[in-house]
This record gives C-alpha cells, structure tokens and sequence, in this order.
C-alpha cells in the first residue's frame, strides 16, 4: 500500500533512517530503497513510499520517493547516492588511537610510572563512556531525548576517551559531524601527551590530583 510521511531519522554515515507515516507509525528506509536523487535525505524530507516488512516482520519502506527531489543521473548516484558502503570501508584512525592510548597507560602502569588508580580510571569511566554512547545512538535511532555533546566530551576528556573512541568507531555515531570529531582529536592528543609525558617522566600522576584540588 502506498503511504506518505516525513524522514524523522537519518544516520547518513549508514543510510538508513525512519519515515513516520500520518498515523504515527514508523517505518526503516535505506538509501537502497530511496530513488536516485541529486542531493542526500535530509531529515524533514516528506516521502511517498510503498508500506513492507523486514525479514523480522517490522514496517520497512520500500520504493520511496523525497517530493520535491531532483532526480540525479547514474553517474552522480555512483559517487553520491550509495556511500554507505564505502563509508563503512574506508579507514577509520579512533581504533587505532585508542589501541596507541591503551599501550601507552599499560606501559605506565607495567613500569610503576603510574599508580593503579589510574588504569581503574581509564577502565571504568571509558565502560562509561562506551555505554554513553551506544544509549545516545539508540536514542537517535527511537527519536528519544538525547545525550547532550557537552557530556561525551566531559566524559572523555575525564578518563573516558580510549571508550568513547572505540564507541564512535563502532556505532559509527558522531563520526559525520566535523566540529565533533576534531575536539575528539584535540581530547585524544590530550590524552596522549599525558600519558606520554608520564612515560619520558616529564609528568607526575601526583600532578593530576594537585591540579583537581585547584577546583575542589
């Protein structure tokens, strides 16, 4: 049956989202199922879509259409319209960061330059910062009330980051946002000079605690 809603959610690292229909209910859409258009979904867009299920029985909107959309020439669709697939392939470096930051608090904590307390922190708020995260992609996948920004950075920037980049790798959340993804970068490097600083000792853990109690 042949429906109409508006594009309430869309994660267009992944291209997919979800159409919710007059009546309220919610439909999954991949950019697959979408016809080829000049520009991507945005959310807003109102769509005309035929009304299916998954391989699990839940709504899925097939053969949709964004009114008011241009049409884009298969040359364009190549390059623009399908990047999910090379988005997912393309080199990601926050694995890769947070291995060299898990290395580099291993060292320190194997050599005694850093006391155990350190290493709890960095495990157990960067669980948190993990869970954070992956609560915060649900939530924009069911269109709940959401994480603010100003939190994951908190979190990561207190002991949180070696979590929060793995989180962002894997759930492939807050990746697409420029301005996010370099204060991340700024929080990593942070961490890293930490970290390495403890390792050439040229900083003392002590350091941390006497500059917390500049703000207790």
């Amino acid at each position: 049956m042949r429906k109409s809603g508006q594009l309430v959610d869309w994660n267009d690292d992944r291209g997919f989202g979800f159409i919710r229909d007059a009546e309220g209910e919610r439909y999954f859409v991949h950019i697959k199922s979408i016809s080829r258009i000049a520009t991507r979904p945005l959310i807003g867009d109102q769509l005309d879509f035929d009304a299916g299920v998954d391989a699990q029985g839940r709504p899925r909107a097939i053969n949709a259409r964004i009114r008011g959309a241009n049409p884009a020439p298969t040359r364009a669709v190549r390059s623009r319209g399908l990047p999910p697939v090379a988005n997912e392939q393309r080199f990601d470096p926050r694995p890769w960061l947070a291995v060299g930051l898990l290395v580099l608090l291993i060292y320190d904590l194997a050599l005694g330059l850093a006391p155990l307390w350190l290493g709890a922190g960095y495990l157990g708020i960067g669980v948190l910062s993990f869970g954070l995260y992956a609560t915060d992609k649900h939530y924009a996948r069911t269109n709940q009330w959401r994480i603010s920004e100003t939190m994951l950075h908190s979190i990561d920037l207190g002991f949180g980051i070696i979590g929060g980049l793995l989180a962002q790798s894997r759930f492939r959340h807050k990746t697409a946002k420029p301005g996010f993804a370099l204060f991340t970068w700024c929080l990593a490097g942070l961490h890293a000079l930490w970290l390495g600083g403890i390792a050439i000792g040229r900083i003392a853990p002590d350091d941390l605690a006497n500059l917390l109690t500049l703000f207790g």
